[in-house]
């Protein structure tokens, strides 16, 4: 039979298989597989535990998807054989969970309770272990030199999120460095990141941290690598890590010794500012134990190193925290334009008694304006306020005619002095006293239209112009938080930082007013270029801050020339914030954009969003995620080291079988 095929298919039996097979319908065709028993699908070990993970399952889950898969022809690993590749995966990664002794702030005062900590034992195993299975998955890079060949860089930081706290690692000689699956957190617990929490649970590390940075590593081939480590995270968990009291300190910077007067006025400025070191920390902190006696209030004294360092890794290693130097910076800029916006929402409360006192516009139309329409409560405190204004002037003139009499009749008296001298004294301090009340009614009176105005008066955010940022920042999708003062995300920021997002939000400032203006012509004409000049200038400053944003944000590699445009960009930026806000403050994080941002790109050649902290932010969402599946488990402590142990599966370099990634849609062409 196979020779006919061969003789009539020319040499090509397969493809004469094919076309026999086309014979058929599906349902034959299915059929025939079935009774040869060649319809079976086999899953390779290991996939369903990648599954697992990635997809959020338990294991009463995984039984129930394996029977019924089953029931199609589809067989996989038993929960054994998962069990088995787990095992293997963690095995050079042992994980230990406990309850320790926590500090938890209440309402007055802090307490101690005992929450649940899982860690793994050694964190040189569990680094060790990743970059081995790196190399033999062919995954390492040197990012083409820009990694000095003999160096493998570690990034290690910690952040607070979703009820716990996470120290992580990432190895950076990897093509995507800072995604989810290179994020290995090596210690997890629930409590807040306070200087004490962070001491009693991740102390444990400060040895090792402290040897890595001596050991080798030494790959299969037998060649050695030195390891370097760069601490990230946010500010506040750097100053945490070093032992200083934080941005608000007089000597606030973790890089150099600039304290907050020398920041606030560049002027008086030392011409050279000394950088921070291990051993000035040391030695700070030394003084302020044996001289200051530990005491808070004398900190700046002794250049606000108020703790010792809980990882000995140099300064210049710390990677400036980009991402939250742009989220602080514009925050900052955006509510400097809130508040302007608003004073100009106050003058134009200020002129609605004079548009209403001309009598072309009712009260009703006032309040029905889609934009002046925002003043419903001032509007309707006008009339109570102005009751109490003319009491208070018909009080006043009742008191000039009172002080009128008075003074004739003190004139009267030295004139033609009284036979009753008693008598007429009486009659004059009755006179002051009458006087004196009306005086008291008059100022109570006024004070109390004040005060109508002063709680009738719109809020920042409720003006006419102001309550069009919200929708301006919606149209764009992008929304502040609730909480955290109305801060920004990561991705929001970005995203306001576009070219196009700038002009959507500064071109409601003009056509807010000028619409305004246009309806009522009772209202002062320079309101409108006192708008174009403040859109104007928040135009330019989020331009020069998006600038920077750009340029110092992505995890790309950096030579001189980039280097040399990011640091002019800066100097731009900060040169039109003071010109054209000279009373504003400079927050730490614009003296870190303006003297330290350079200098660590230079020094490492690549983006702060490649040695930055963007990477340790996002594995909160993925533990939210691991622990529904973890939910189950009544105790807590089995509870946190069963998440942490799937975490360690999932983001192993031998994690393979997974849940792909999605394809991204394709957006249909607007007609």
């Amino acid at each position: 039979m196979q020779g006919v095929r061969d003789q009539v298919s020319r040499g090509d039996p397969a493809a004469l298989m094919k076309e026999e097979l086309k014979i058929h319908s599906r349902h034959e065709l299915q059929k025939m597989l079935q009774e040869l028993k060649l319809d079976q699908v086999r899953i390779p070990t290991g996939h369903l535990l990648a599954a697992k993970v990635d997809i959020g399952m338990n294991w009463n889950q995984c039984r129930k998807l394996r029977r019924w898969l089953k029931g199609y022809g589809v067989s996989m690993e038993s929960e054994k054989a998962s069990r088995a590749v787990a095992t293997q995966l963690l095995s050079k990664i042992p994980t230990i969970a406990e309850k320790l002794p926590f500090s938890v702030k209440g309402a007055k005062d802090s307490t101690v309770e005992l929450l649940p900590c899982a860690y793994v034992i050694s964190l040189q195993d569990a680094i060790f272990d990743n970059l081995k299975r790196n190399q033999t998955a062919g995954t390492l890079t040197w990012h083409a030199g820009k990694i000095p060949e003999k160096e493998i860089w570690v990034k290690v930081g910690g952040d607070h999120g979703g009820g716990s706290f996470k120290m992580a690692f990432q190895i950076l000689n990897k093509e995507r460095p800072n995604s989810k699956s290179n994020t290995t957190v090596f210690c997890i617990f629930n409590a807040k990141d306070s200087r004490e929490n962070l001491n009693l649970a991740t102390s444990r590390f400060a040895t090792e941290i402290k040897d890595l940075q001596q050991l080798k590593w030494t790959c299969q081939d037998g060649n050695e690598f030195s390891l370097r480590l760069f601490p990230a995270g946010d500010y506040a968990y750097l100053c945490l890590w070093y032992g200083l009291s934080g941005a608000c300190g007089t000597h606030p910077c973790l890089w150099c010794d600039i304290t907050l007067d020398e920041i606030k006025d560049t002027d008086n400025c030392r011409l050279i500012i000394p950088p921070r070191n291990l051993e000035s920390l040391a030695e700070n902190h030394k003084k302020f134990l044996l001289e200051g006696k530990g005491n808070l209030k004398l900190a700046k004294k002794y250049h606000n190193a108020i703790a010792p360092v809980m990882f000995e890794v140099p300064i210049d290693q710390v990677v400036v925290p980009g991402l939250h130097i742009s989220l602080g910076i514009y925050l900052k800029l955006f509510k400097l334009m809130e508040s302007e916006l608003h004073d100009i929402d106050l003058k134009l409360q200020t002129y609605l008694s004079t548009v209403l006192d001309e009598g072309e516009v009712t009260k009703e139309e006032l309040l029905a304006d889609e934009h002046l329409g925002k003043f419903k409560a001032y509007v309707a405190a006008i009339d109570e306020a102005r009751g109490l204004d003319e009491k208070a002037d018909a009080l006043e003139e009742k008191l000039e005619q009172e002080e009128n009499q008075l003074g004739w009749q003190a004139f009267t008296d030295l004139v033609e002095p009284s036979a009753d001298t008693d008598m007429a004294d009486a009659e004059f301090e009755k006179a002051c006293s009458a006087i004196k009340d009306l005086c008291v009614e008059k100022d109570k009176l006024r004070k109390g239209a004040a005060e109508l105005r002063q709680k009738a008066s719109v809020k920042v955010g409720q003006g006419p112009i102001t309550s069009e940022l919200d929708p301006a920042l919606q149209e764009l999708h992008v929304q502040r938080q609730a909480y955290h003062s109305g801060s920004f995300i990561g991705n929001h920021v970005n995203t306001m930082l576009q070219d196009e997002s700038i002009k959507k939000l500064t071109a409601v400032i003009t056509s807010v007013v000028t619409d305004i203006m246009e309806r009522y012509d009772d209202l002062p004409l320079t309101l409108v270029p006192k708008a174009r000049e403040t859109a104007q200038k928040y135009r330019q400053l989020f331009e020069l801050f998006a600038s920077c944003h750009k340029k110092y944000s992505h995890a790309g590699q950096m030579d001189d020339s980039a280097i040399d445009e990011l640091g002019t960009a800066i100097t731009a930026f900060m040169t039109y914030y003071r010109e054209k806000v000279p009373n504003g403050s400079v927050p730490i994080k614009m003296h870190m954009l303006e003297h330290h941002v350079v200098p660590c790109v230079r020094k490492w050649r690549f983006g702060l969003g490649f040695l930055g902290e963007q990477g340790l932010e996002q594995v909160h969402a993925l533990f939210n995620n691991i622990g529904r599946t973890t939910s189950g488990i009544a105790d807590p402590v089995a509870k946190l080291n069963s998440t942490l142990k799937n975490h360690l599966i999932g983001v192993s370099p031998d994690h393979t079988g997974g849940v792909p990634d999605p394809v991204p849609r394709k957006k249909r062409k607007e007609n």
